[in-house]
């Protein structure tokens, strides 16, 4: 079960990844110690001298997602020249986070926007909140220069490149597809820049 790839990861990092995979591909239910180990050829006691409990695991799924797309909103603000530029670093960051998690976190917003647990919803609020404001601010950048559509409301367009990925792991998860989340990101960027930039 475990790929060369994760092969080489220390085991704490292999709990991840094999987490995170076990979230998209079969559910919240099977997040279990037992077969999170069953998949790496480990005691279920082994997995818990990396983590302090199962919560403990979606929790630093949860923070790595939240910090990278963060931290890759404020570098699209830096090293961007243009609004064009600015989103389409943003969202090839988000991208890339995106398939490095294989999209357990859009999942779990889902998975725990029905929960009564409200530790992971508000973290994942949170980073929704904040994420959209920085989304809104470039946009807003945008229409006041002239490169994007004034008629659109900023906070909508923000929420708009969060669902259209969220829409894109629930296809992937449907669809019971292998390999990447988002097939062809280039196109995928054109499609959602189609939309709210000028002509």
């Amino acid at each position: 079960m475990v790929t060369q790839k994760i092969e080489k990861l220390s085991t704490r990092e292999k709990i991840i990844k094999i987490g995170a995979e076990i979230i998209v591909k079969e559910g919240l239910r099977k997040f279990t110690a037992k077969n999170i180990a069953d998949k790496l050829g480990i005691t279920d006691a082994a997995i818990f001298k990396h983590f302090k409990s199962m919560d403990e695991i979606i929790l630093e799924i949860i923070e790595r997602y939240v910090s990278r797309c963060s931290q890759s909103a404020i570098e699209a603000v830096e090293k961007g020249r243009t609004v064009k530029e600015k989103l389409e670093l943003l969202l090839r960051s988000h991208i890339d986070v995106l398939e490095e998690t294989r999209g357990a976190v859009p999942v779990l917003c889902f998975e725990l926007s029905r929960s009564e647990d409200t530790k992971f919803k508000n973290i994942l609020n949170e980073f929704v909140e904040n994420y959209k404001t920085k989304i809104s601010k470039i946009i807003e950048e945008g229409q006041k220069e002239g490169s994007i559509r004034k008629n659109l409301d900023p906070e909508d367009i923000a929420m708009f490149f969060i669902g259209s990925i969220q829409a894109k792991v629930f296809a992937y998860v449907i669809s019971k597809r292998e390999g990447k989340i988002i097939e062809d990101s280039d196109q995928f960027i054109s499609i959602i820049f189609y939309g709210i930039m000028e002509k």
